[in-house]
Order: C-alpha cells, then structure tokens, then sequence
C-alpha cells in the first residue's frame, strides 16, 4: 500500500504542538533589484509554460497584466460557489490548488504561508491560505482564529505576483474569525469531516521524527489526512547531517508534476508502515496523495537555495512574496490611530507621524534558549539597544544628508513582548515610547492578535530598525524598514550580557552594499 506513517484525525490536541541601504544608493538598488525580480518572474514563467499545472483543461485563462490577458485575479471564480461544508464540492475542476498547515505563532505562519504561495507560483497552483490559530503559549486559551486576509492586502499580492490567493474560508465552512476552543467537538465547526491525502515533509527531513508535524488546522477544518512520506531526494542538503533538516522547494514542485509524483510514490519512505487510527482501512487503502489539492504538513523548513534563509539577504521567497505582501488598509490605519496617541497628536489634528526609529526586544520564550540563566543575564540590556539605535540614527544622517528630516530622528518606539513594568519605567528614562500601554485596549477592542500584529505594523514603519538577533519578528521587520522605508538596521546579539558589545561586526547576511 502507497499510503503513510500515519493519520491525524480530528480530535487534534493542541498540547503535543510542539542591510544598509538609504535614498543616496536607492536608485541603483532598485534597478538591480527590478532586473533579478524580473528574471525570477521569467524563470518561474518559463517553468510554468513548460508545466502547465496551473490549469487542467482550460487553457484559455492564462496570465494577464504584466505577463498575457485574461487572468482572473477574483478568488470567487476559482470557487463553486460559497464555502461547503466538505471542500471537494467547491473546489472547480479545471484547477489544481495547494494547501499546508501552520506552524504555530504569528510570524512562523506567515513564513509557511510565503513558502506556500511561492511553491504554489512554480507549481502552478492556487494556494489555498488557513487562518492563524491561536496558540495558548502565544495569546492564550480562547483567543479568534484569525484570517490572514484580515492581516495582509492579499489582492494587493495576488496582483503584483500575478496570481490567484484563496483562503479555506472562501472553500470550506469553519469557525472563521470566531473563539477556538479545542475541548470542544469538531462537529461545532459547520464543516463535514473529509478523508485526504497529504505528503508528510517532517519524517524525511528530521530522521529523529516517524510521524508528521503536528498542527491543529486539520482539527480546525475537519480533515482525516492519511500521510505519505515525501522521498528523501526532497532534502535540500542531502547529506547524512541530520541537523539539516530542510527540504527544497524546487524538489516539492517535482513532485506536484506526474513524472515527479509516480517516482516520489515509488520510494521506500511512502511504503512505510501504516496506522490508520479511527479511518477505516478499506478507505485508508485507496487514499493517495491529493492531486487537486495538493497538501503539506510543514512549509517552514524549507528554501530555494540554502537552509534558514530568512536570515540571508538572497532569499528568493521574500524578493517574490513577502516584499509585495504588505498589511491591509485596515490594520495600517489602526496602526496609525495608536502611532498619533502615542505621539500626542489629537485626532483632529491635521499633523502628521514625525519620523520615528522602531525597535523590538523579543524576551519572554527566548529564555528556554538561555541555559539556566536569568533572563537578565542572558537578554541584551537596554543600553545594547541604546548603542545599536545611534548607529542607525548615524547611518541615516549620512545617508540622508545634513538637510534631511532623517538626518536627526531622536523618536524611539519600542515594542516588546516584555510585561515588567520596571522593565518599561527603564524604556521611558531614556526617553523612548512604548506600544505596551495600548495592549489591553487593543485586545479587548479587536481581538488578543491585534496587540502583536499592530506591532508588526508599526516596526515597518520605522525610518530604521533595531531588533533582536534569532527573531523571525525581527528579521522580518527589517525586511519591510529596508525594503518599504529605505531604512537601516541592526541586530542586537545576546545570550549574555555583554554578547552584543564584544561584537564589533555586523550581520553581513543582509546589511549589504550593490
């Protein structure tokens, strides 16, 4: 039997979840970047052409805008109709699609949700988006499922990346936007329980691992998934490292095409033993990897050409996603509302946001990674932020210029997953604000993510950035300074007190010069 290692059922128990750049050298990193993004959109074009996957049996409706005419960028039409209570009456014929499943936390899921639709770019699919789940380790029991549309302009990507972006919302009926309580029956969900085959990524690239990685969307959306190992071909570094545990996204396109699909259910690994938990064998038997619907347990380790790129200036999946998926118009416009608070403008006021550098401590969960020591000896201290800040307010004088508004921003916003009030009292003595003080408001006003995501919006607002060295947050939001703002940033290094000060260098990884 071609099936799995294994079968998560709906009864899903959360418990087991485990740059320099400045408008002086712009012009010039802009063309470079224009050109390598056009040449990326080419390659991914030709791939596509020479595997048409994209669309089963109606040709006519291939790329439009920038590449042909006649894509439809509308979500509805590559629908039914409204969303179903199983997926599989709403998903039209002449289309193929892909899904995955979260990861766990705010950033981590936008990350699976990148790799996602560039997978989906080069495969020629429509990626199909879940919703952010919360997690009580990050915003307690009870908090919304969240939809990522709530969060990023999706018709904004799906236009600059020419292509179509669904979300299960717009498939299949759930608790969408609504309290999740995990002890509570799957049948609350509106949704019939679907049976499907999915590739499980875990056990082939952690050799530690014999099922697959472990998620509470399939809880969520009521889905039986019967796992088929991915081959181990699909490893990035295919080597006998078993720290390397990342697959590549290109091989995850080989597979979604026939020849790469026969010869991934050919392998060993798909041949393991099975356990089919409450699906009855007779039904487990026939189910195959999904070809329409094609399904992954985990896109977070996974790169183009090297492992953790996120943390490396080439990194294909941002150049292509992440750089055009910007926040909705929505959560701009809350962050703005709570920027002006802060800065004491008036709502009636016609002034607007002085330019401000943002900065992001990330410290309650890293203390698991400080090996017995106290949080205070092991995180930076504020003064390593405070040194890191004057490089950044340096940096965009000399970018800027003497006469420039940016030649002298003194505006510091702090956000920061820190609740000690005498942690903040020493934020405020030097002079700096915080985005703390509107948490309780903002939960109890849009829900517990609005605290964190509001916080995202405002770090990319900064005209620099100084974060935390090994956070996802942090490297994103220097992503979106330096891409969005032409601003520069810095890393504060820690585990010890004085980590950051006994280094001298920077992190050449994206602070670059074209």
């Amino acid at each position: 039997m071609l099936n799995s290692v294994s079968i998560t059922a709906p009864g899903f128990n959360y418990k087991s979840i485990g740059s320099n750049t400045g408008s002086k050298r712009v012009n010039t990193r802009i063309v470079v970047r224009v050109v390598l993004a056009a040449l990326l959109l080419g390659a991914i074009v030709q791939f596509t052409l020479v595997h048409p996957l994209y669309q089963v049996e109606t040709p006519q409706i291939m790329a439009t805008g920038h590449l042909s005419t006649g894509l439809v960028l509308d979500p509805s039409y590559y629908v039914n109709g409204p969303a179903t209570s199983k997926f599989r009456d709403n998903l039209n014929p002449s289309f193929k699609y892909i899904t995955a499943f979260n990861y766990g936390g705010f950033t981590n899921d936008y990350m699976v949700w990148c790799n996602m639709i560039y997978l989906a770019v080069i495969s020629r699919r429509i990626p199909i988006l879940g919703p952010i789940l919360p997690l009580p380790i990050h915003v307690g029991d009870g908090a919304n499922a969240i939809e990522f549309g709530e969060i990023f302009d999706l018709p904004r990507l799906a236009e600059a990346i020419q292509t179509p972006i669904l979300q299960w919302s717009d498939v299949k009926k759930a608790l969408y936007n609504l309290p999740v309580d995990y002890d509570k029956d799957d049948t609350v969900s509106g949704g019939e329980t679907d049976f499907m085959g999915c590739w499980s990524l875990w056990p082939t690239i952690n050799k530690k691992e014999t099922a697959p990685y472990g998620s509470a969307l399939p809880w969520f959306l009521n889905l039986s998934i019967v796992w088929t190992q991915a081959p181990h071909w699909i490893k990035l570094i295919n080597d006998s490292n078993d720290a390397d545990f990342t697959a590549s996204l290109t091989a995850l396109a080989k597979i979604l095409l026939p020849e790469g699909r026969l010869q991934a259910l050919r392998a060993p690994e798909a041949r393991a033993q099975v356990t089919y938990d409450d699906i009855p064998e007779d039904i487990s038997a026939k189910i195959y990897p999904d070809d329409q619907l094609a399904c992954f347990d985990i896109l977070y380790w996974v790169g183009v050409t090297s492992k953790m790129e996120w943390e490396k200036h080439s990194h294909p999946v941002w150049e292509l996603v992440g750089t055009n998926l910007h926040f909705t118009q929505k959560l701009e416009d809350i962050a703005s509302e709570y920027l002006r608070r802060l800065f004491g403008i008036s709502s009636d006021s016609k002034a607007e946001i002085p330019p401000f550098i943002s900065v992001h401590v990330r410290h309650s969960d890293f203390l698991d990674q400080c090996g017995g020591l106290k949080l205070e000896d092991c995180a930076a201290p504020l003064s390593a932020f405070a040194r890191r800040v004057k490089q950044v307010q340096d940096e965009l004088a000399t970018l800027y210029g003497p006469e420039s508004p940016l030649a002298d921003v003194q505006n510091v916003v702090v956000t920061s997953d820190e609740r000690d009030p005498t942690w903040w009292a020493e934020v405020h003595k030097l002079g700096w604000l915080g985005t703390n003080e509107f948490d309780e408001e903002l939960g109890t006003k849009y829900g517990r993510w609005y605290p964190t995501i509001v916080d995202a919006a405002i770090q990319s607002r900064g005209k620099a950035f100084v974060g935390t060295q090994g956070s996802t947050m942090s490297d994103y939001a220097a992503r979106r300074v330096q891409d969005w703002q032409g601003g520069p940033w810095k890393l504060v290094r820690w585990r010890s007190k004085d980590a950051d000060l006994n280094f001298s260098g920077d992190f050449a990884r994206r602070n670059y010069t074209l």
